[in-house]
């Protein structure tokens, strides 16, 4: 079953949409990006105006976005459609810092210090920890504002493993057909949704990585290890 990319009616829930970035020519090229602001070639900019087409009927109630450019032009193909709603950015919703391997091909990492190339910057749990409070806040903010339906434009990373984090150890359940499997690094401008009880905090991630907007309801990344 294909999850429908639609507006939450329920009083009783807050539907978050966590939108991934279009494609950069880093993603192109398979250079490790982490906190380089690097901007959408052509395709992440025909993919962003792709998905703010899905976003045109979806009464978002405001929207949170990585302060890189590549996040905030993404959000701006959303938020053209719409009346004048809040645009957050933070530094919190950054990819993970990845110190000196940032802009070396992925291979020349790997050649170089293998699996751990990930670990020449942020620490793993530090990245957690930033990206949880941000999430915590946001979520109390929209809870307290009574929204129905709130934006989140992030990058791959993020994604991945903060949704994993969400499932694996602050009891988000799985929406039907989902398994742990699935919650793999998602494509550009891919729309995963997750829906929040607003009294009892109980979550459901109902769909990932949704590319239905890009003609295929969910594009697989080839490379899983780039960010």
């Amino acid at each position: 079953m294909v999850f429908e990319i639609e507006s939450n009616t329920d009083a009783n829930i807050l539907r978050i949409f966590v939108i991934r970035h279009g494609q950069t020519q880093f993603n192109l090229d398979k250079i490790l990006q982490g906190h380089i602001d690097i901007d959408l070639n052509d395709t992440g900019r025909k993919q962003a105006e792709l998905v703010g087409e899905t976003f045109k009927n979806i009464d978002l109630d405001a929207i949170t976005t990585s302060d890189l450019v590549r996040c905030q032009n993404t959000v701006k193909e959303i938020t053209k459609h719409k009346k004048e709603i809040p645009v957050m950015k933070t530094y919190n919703l950054r990819e993970r810092e990845m110190g000196q391997v940032q802009g070396m091909k992925l291979q020349e990492a790997l050649k170089m210090y293998g699996p751990e190339y990930k670990n020449q910057g942020e620490g793993r749990e530090s990245f957690l920890k930033r990206v949880k409070g941000e999430w915590k806040s946001m979520v109390d903010t929209a809870i307290a504002n009574n929204y129905s339906n709130y934006g989140v434009c992030t990058h791959g990373g993020v994604i991945t493993s903060f949704l994993n984090y969400l499932h694996s150890h602050e009891g988000y359940k799985l929406g039907e057909g989902l398994t742990e499997g699935d919650l793999k690094v998602p494509f550009n401008t891919s729309v995963s949704v997750i829906d929040i009880n607003k009294t009892t905090r109980d979550a459901v991630i109902q769909d990932f990585g949704n590319t239905k907007h890009l003609g295929s309801s969910h594009l697989q990344v080839k490379e899983q290890r780039l960010r």
